[in-house]
């Protein structure tokens, strides 16, 4: 018997292309996967290496004017980050770029929402220094579980 059995069923594929067990990348995913991540692993390396420097030598609870720089250092790498992202979402099929907008979509909304809820939060007297932060990771969460939630549909 060929297919496979689900709740007493039995469904016929016509291609292993209908079944949603197989999994398997084509070659174009593939090298879009490692472009992809010829880009973004040492941005994000970059990243981690100045916002390292930034806490161990940055003084940012000093009073030199230096610090504002120190401040702004990791910004530079993230803008690469950020680069490395557009450019993989340009080099997607429709359907790939489709679920990755989606998640950015939901990430966004839910950033915004965070945004507002800190914010007003604020207003009402609640101390607010990691405020960013929170915003940041958020977004950043809701996006990841949205695009993995829907890949995997």
């Amino acid at each position: 018997m060929t297919g496979t059995m689900r709740t007493g069923i039995v469904v016929h594929m016509t291609s292993p292309l209908d079944s949603t067990a197989v999994r398997d990348r084509s070659s174009g995913d593939a090298h879009r996967s490692r472009t992809y991540l010829r880009a973004f692993l040492p941005a994000i390396a970059a990243y981690l290496l100045v916002l390292a420097a930034v806490l161990v030598w940055g003084d940012l609870d000093g009073a030199s004017p230096t610090r504002w720089v120190w401040a702004l250092a990791p910004v530079l790498p993230g803008a690469w980050v950020a680069v490395a992202l557009v450019r993989h979402l340009h080099r997607l099929d429709d359907y790939q770029r489709m679920l990755q907008l989606q998640g950015l979509a939901v990430g966004f909304a839910v950033a915004m929402l965070t945004a507002l809820t800190v914010g007003f939060l604020g207003l009402a007297g609640l101390p607010a220094m990691a405020a960013g932060w929170v915003t940041f990771a958020a977004g950043m969460t809701a996006w990841l579980v949205t695009t993995a939630v829907s890949s995997h549909r």
